[in-house]
């Protein structure tokens, strides 16, 4: 467990279900004594494994100490709030949510809005410069505002990395726009719905000091006993940036968290613009909209707008529902309209610090080596491939794949863990001396032992030589007993029915028991007239009497005993009395 990951397992609280390697659209997962741990170089930090854990297991890790300890200790402390504050917190407003932080310790808070103001000027030339490319060179280019998808594109689409824009996302942006204009010493705190930015922040080179989520804001706030539907109060304390935004409102940068909203926020700061948009939510759709851009010839550039949650930031991972995708948008909307017509402009540097992110190397297993992985899990023909997915991979090669490179183990496949416990009870069933036999509702056989069909005679054995396991034989023609099996497996029926049982010329003791109610039983039979039965019952019952026996003796000399002590206590006393001079004796 590594709580310096952003996403990391609680190992105790993993139970076994592999339904996080099943959603990971990374396959970013190890499974290893029976655990699935996040492995951080393959993670794209989407949060999915974390929504879909159905025990919690699944930690993010919070940063609300770090931004607490830059609150005190820094000169300054601003937060940096992302545009989807809108949908989170409906009703909050500007100065709601600036009088919450402010209480919290902030000395002012500004829009990262405000930054993406700054990437999309700088895309719309970016934009621009791309159809004075050289001939054959693919004019596409692909947003980077979401961290998710450039780690995404970078580790597991490499094609397509040569396609990303060389600009910072809006958070980077802004954190180094409020760096270069406050003191030395100013400490810039990210808030909002993605996990993704606690790795960017990390890699930032200071631009970004710490970055929580709109979950751990809630729990600070709660921690401090500030009332969001009334955060009233330090808006107006000495020091501070004002009321409102700092240093203003953003411009159409505040439509960043909606599906579109860069586009319509690119063409808003350059209307001239010419290019083709296309915006894509969801990782997976992403995902399938990178087929084929290397192959995009034409003179006018196309912008592809990505964002690894669906319907946009509004659903980040740590939002407080991931649902009403048009009610967010809507409240997004909504705020938008406030924002400044003009967008402030700035000379930084806003490229991407991608330097040191490369693709992760894909293995590559011979044929003979996924054969061999695949027997190893019983599959030894094509038609014993079954793709069913229950390990979490989509295909049973891909499991041998991540079996080979140590990411899953032989125990994630069901039917070969099917396929062994049958093996395991099946030759139990077989090595067992006495009769075992299972039959379902109907009183028809569903498994049984060569013992079995022995005890029932010669015809049953011929029977059993043609068809092992007598699968499909109706009881009630091989045994006149067989109604008991039906009482054990009626609902008010006993567990079990000990009884011995005349069968020909044989007596039979039966052991008849229910596996499932209404569905399945299960009889243990033993010829109890064969002599080595006969000479085991008469031992097992001689033994049975003499530890009887041994108990009783073990008693009556307990009673005896005590007894003795009572009699020997009293003849004491008389005797000390009697011995005792006379002025001393009672």
């Amino acid at each position: 467990m590594d709580q310096q990951q952003p996403v990391y397992t609680e190992t105790a609280a993993c139970q076994d279900c592999y339904k996080c390697v099943r959603e990971c659209p990374a396959k970013a997962i190890r499974v290893s004594d029976g655990h699935a741990s996040v492995i951080g170089k393959h993670c794209v930090l989407c949060g999915h494994c974390v929504e879909v854990c159905p025990v919690g297991a699944k930690k993010v890790r919070s940063d609300v100490v770090r931004a607490k300890a830059l609150v005190r200790q820094r000169p300054k402390t601003l937060l940096s709030v992302a545009p989807s504050f809108a949908a989170e917190f409906p009703g909050l407003g500007e100065a709601g949510l600036i009088a919450a932080a402010r209480r919290l310790g902030f000395a002012g808070v500004s829009e990262t809005a405000f930054g993406a103001d700054l990437v999309s000027a700088a895309t719309a030339r970016e934009l621009d410069a791309l159809r004075d490319a050289g001939p054959g060179q693919a004019r596409v280019l692909l947003s980077t505002a979401c961290p998710v998808v450039v780690d995404f594109v970078i580790k597991y689409r490499p094609k397509a990395a040569p396609f990303l824009s060389r600009q910072a996302s809006p958070m980077l942006a802004h954190g180094r726009y409020l760096k270069a204009s406050n003191p030395a010493g100013t400490a810039v705190v990210f808030v909002g719905p993605c996990i993704a930015k606690k790795r960017e922040a990390d890699t930032s080179g200071g631009a970004i000091d710490a970055a929580i989520t709109f979950t751990g804001l809630r729990a600070w706030l709660l921690e401090e006993g500030i009332d969001l539907a009334s955060p009233a109060g330090g808006a107006g304390e000495p020091g501070g940036l004002g009321e409102g935004f700092y240093p203003a409102r953003a411009s159409k940068g505040v439509l960043y968290p909606v599906d579109g909203g860069m586009i319509a926020s690119i063409k808003g700061e350059a209307p001239a613009t010419k290019a083709h948009f296309v915006s894509c939510s969801g990782l997976i759709e992403v995902e399938k909209a990178l087929d084929g851009l290397g192959d995009y010839a034409e003179e006018t550039p196309v912008f592809l707008e990505l964002l690894a949650c669906e319907g946009g930031c509004v659903n980040g991972p740590r939002c407080e529902g991931r649902s009403g995708s048009v009610a967010k948008r809507l409240r997004v909307l909504q705020y938008a309209k406030g924002a400044r017509e003009e967008a402030s402009t700035s000379l930084l540097d806003l490229s991407d610090p991608r330097a040191g992110r490369q693709a992760l190397p894909s293995p590559s297993w011979s044929e003979a080596e996924i054969l061999e992985g695949l027997r190893l899990v019983g599959k030894h023909s094509v038609e014993q491939e079954l793709n069913c997915s229950g390990c979490g991979y989509d295909s049973c090669r891909a499991f041998v794949a991540a079996m080979l490179e140590g990411r899953a183990e032989k125990v994630m496949c069901v039917s070969y863990m099917r396929d062994l416990a049958t093996k395991k009870a099946n030759a139990l069933v077989r090595s067992m001396p006495s009769g075992v036999v299972v039959v379902d509702s109907r009183l028809e056989v569903v498994e049984c032992n060569e013992r079995f069909a022995r005890l029932l005679g010669p015809d049953a054995e011929l029977l059993y030589e043609a068809k092992p396991g007598l699968s499909g034989a109706d009881l009630s023609r091989l045994l006149p007993f067989s109604g008991l099996f039906s009482r054990v497996m009626a609902e008010d029926g006993p567990e079990c029915i000990e009884k011995d049982l005349r069968y020909g010329k044989r007596i039979l003791h039966g052991s008849i028991f229910a596996i499932e109610r209404g569905a399945f039983a299960g009889g243990v039979f033993q010829d109890i007239t064969s002599p080595s039965i006969q000479r085991d019952r008469v031992v097992g019952q001689a033994k049975a009497v003499i530890e009887k026996n041994l108990r009783t003796v073990q008693r009556i000399a307990y009673l005896l005993g005590e007894n003795a002590a009572d009699s020997e206590s009293i003849l004491e006393s008389i005797i000390d009395s009697f011995e005792a001079p006379e002025d001393e004796r009672p």
